[in-house]
């Protein structure tokens, strides 16, 4: 190495080591009595589009602890120790000091140090909207008739900005965090209004369906989706999932026609622009690839590639659509040998020429045991028709799933993964309970259909019974 090469060489390490070539970074420290572990993470998101999240540990020494959290925009993190989780707001620059009780985090929080006001603003809002039942929709409010529901909501969002008011007044915060404040509140009402309806059908199983309003919907009309500032907001993001899947309901469309998809990404890109288009075509195309709609998001994904130009986005979801393609709808379904629980072996091509409505749960799961009664109740009203109801049990104790299937006298197909130990892996499982819909050829109908504890699994079956759907796909 020459002597200028030697010299530039020298100049480049200096300058890594220096400010300007530091990344960016908030430090949190801090000191927490009665912890209820040793770690203390932090957990970011710094691409919406990838849908990914990074977590920052620290070990706590003596109950204490330092964090360098790399931050390189404004943005809600999550703190979180043991099962206790904090919402904190950081920006690159900021160094917090948190003292907390571990047992009680988001009570006793409290932050000094830069950015210390806006997250103080964060604990004291959370405890005080998300702790108590009389602020939630669940489990009672959501139980309200429509005009009440609504004053529900207006009331709670007028309180919720009276106390970023009264807060405010005392203890500056900047106009960033204050914009992002007031969006998180005005998407909060928003969101928890345009799922209203879908979510009172779930949860309150009444014969009688409650109809919108004419002017229900019209709030929608005023509210302001291409700030860029809302895309700091959880609560937003949230929202314009449910606001495409408002649209397409809204053209006639519901997550059973096979063009849903397609008419939600259309309406997206019509509605909307800029970033928070990308993110709304993002969150379509996704929950279309692991909903398995092979040619909707194969095409997609065609058009998604003109708009987004991020390489690691476009590396992201064609990774996503090689990963779920494989049980694509139309695509064949991976066929397996089991034990049934009188020790017989069944295999899933022994039904072909009946739909199938397919399910894998544990006995550990307390979802699929929550789901139990609402399939049984499926399977006895569904008798006689030519749909066949296969549960796979993937306890690693066989003597426990035994039990369970003969204690709650489980109908249908009952079978033990034993014989086939990568059917989690044929059928892409990541979580317990998992469903499928299976047509009379043997092919994927769906790889998410309704749940037994949805009100309209029933009449999904039905109307793919009697349409010739299940063949015909």
């Amino acid at each position: 190495m020459n002597r200028l090469s030697a010299s530039l060489f020298l100049l480049l390490l200096l300058l890594a080591g220096s400010p300007l070539f530091a990344q960016p970074k908030a430090i949190i420290r801090g000191k927490i009595s009665k912890p209820l572990s040793e770690q203390v993470t932090v957990v970011t998101y710094p691409s919406l589009l990838v849908h990914t999240e990074v977590e920052t540990e620290a070990t706590l020494t003596g109950n204490e602890f330092r964090l360098e959290v790399p931050v390189t925009k404004a943005g809600l993190a999550e703190l979180v120790h043991g099962s206790e989780v904090v919402t904190v707001y950081l920006e690159p620059g900021f160094e917090l000091n948190l003292t907390a009780n571990g047992d009680k985090l988001l009570k006793t929080v409290k932050f000094a140090g830069a950015g210390a006001n806006e997250n103080n603003y964060l604990a004291q809002y959370g405890y005080n909207f998300e702790e108590f039942d009389q602020y939630q929709v669940l489990p009672d409010n959501i139980k309200l008739r429509e005009k009440d529901f609504v004053e529900f909501l207006e009331s709670r969002k007028q309180e919720q900005l009276r106390f970023l008011e009264r807060y405010t007044a005392k203890n500056p915060v900047s106009d960033a965090f204050r914009r992002l404040a007031q969006t998180e509140i005005e998407y909060g009402y928003a969101n928890d209004r345009i799922t209203y309806f879908d979510l009172r059908e779930q949860m309150v199983r009444s014969e009688n369906r409650l109809t919108p309003s004419a002017n229900y919907f019209h709030y929608l009309q005023e509210l302001d989706m291409q700030r860029e500032q809302n895309l700091l907001s959880p609560a937003f993001v949230g929202f314009l999932s449910n606001y495409t899947t408002h649209l397409a309901k809204a053209a006639g469309k519901t997550d059973t026609n096979p063009d849903y998809y397609t008419t939600r990404y259309t309406l997206a890109k019509q509605k909307l622009a800029g970033q928070v288009q990308a993110l709304a075509l993002s969150q379509v195309l996704k929950q279309s690839l692991l909903k398995g709609q092979s040619k909707q998001s194969e095409e997609l994904l065609a058009d998604f590639q003109t708009v987004m130009q991020e390489p690691e986005v476009l590396a992201y979801f064609r990774k996503l659509y090689n990963e779920n393609k494989q049980l694509a709808t139309g695509s064949l379904a991976p066929d397996f040998k089991l034990l049934d629980a009188q020790g017989k072996e069944v295999s899933l091509s022994d039904f072909k020429g009946r739909l199938v409505y397919l399910n894998f749960w544990s006995t550990n799961c307390g979802m699929c045991l929550n789901d139990m009664p609402y399939l049984q109740e499926l399977h006895k009203n569904l008798s006689g028709q030519p749909v066949v109801f296969i549960s796979v049990g993937m306890d690693d104790d066989e003597e426990a799933w035994r039990n369970t299937v003969s204690r709650r006298n489980l109908p249908g197909v009952q079978l033990y993964k034993s014989l086939s130990p990568d059917v989690i892996a044929e059928y892409g499982i990541k979580e317990l309970p998992a469903y499928f819909l299976i047509d009379e050829a043997g092919n994927v109908l769906s790889a998410k259909p309704k749940r037994p504890t949805d009100r309209d699994a029933e009449t999904e079956l039905l109307r793919i019974l009697n349409s010739g759907q299940a063949a015909a796909r």
